[in-house]
């Protein structure tokens, strides 16, 4: 009986292992959804964009309220900010978005003079990417995507930070 089974090393000698091409690399990664990083305007030249939904601080808020039975440590005494906080962890969770990040905007980039928290302030962004190489290729999944819709129950924009891009440079 063993005089028909090849040895270990026979099977590895005819093993033939090739590192995958460039091409099966490519194939292999997540189904990204496809949105182009739009071209600059005015109200977006010196400032990040972010591709996201807009939702306010009191909409977070009552969004870990309502899960507040999934967090394991929660404290109904919680401050706001930390529900906020929280509700951006539950997206998170419940999305599987990893690269999920509350931000501050200050109008859509398909609406620049429309401002949407008043002349001065800014409104929060759940935001799933931004146009920095590095956020954008994180950029999140189709299903993943959905996942956010269906809980948001709207479709994400382009919005245009609050932050000038020195803000971020410290220049």
């Amino acid at each position: 009986m063993s005089a028909q089974m090849p040895s270990l090393g026979q099977s590895i000698q005819a093993m033939s292992l090739q590192p995958p091409s460039r091409l099966a690399a490519r194939t292999a990664k997540p189904d990204r959804i496809v949105v182009p990083v739009p071209k600059r305007t005015s109200a977006s030249e010196d400032r990040r964009l972010f591709y996201g939904f807009e939702v306010s601080y009191d909409w977070l808020v009552e969004y870990c309220e309502k899960n507040a039975h999934r967090i394991i440590s929660y404290d109904p005494t919680h401050t706001s900010i930390a529900k906020m906080f929280l509700a951006t962890e539950l997206l998170i969770a419940s999305s599987g978005v990893r690269n999920l990040t509350i931000e501050g905007v200050f109008c859509r980039l398909s609406q620049p003079s429309l401002q949407l928290g008043g002349r001065d302030d800014h409104v929060p962004l759940v935001s799933v990417c931004s146009s920095m190489k590095s956020s954008y290729d994180q950029r999140p999944t189709r299903a993943q995507l959905k996942k956010l819709q269906a809980i948001l129950q709207r479709d994400p924009d382009w919005f245009v930070d609050v932050n000038p891009s020195s803000y971020y440079t410290g220049g």
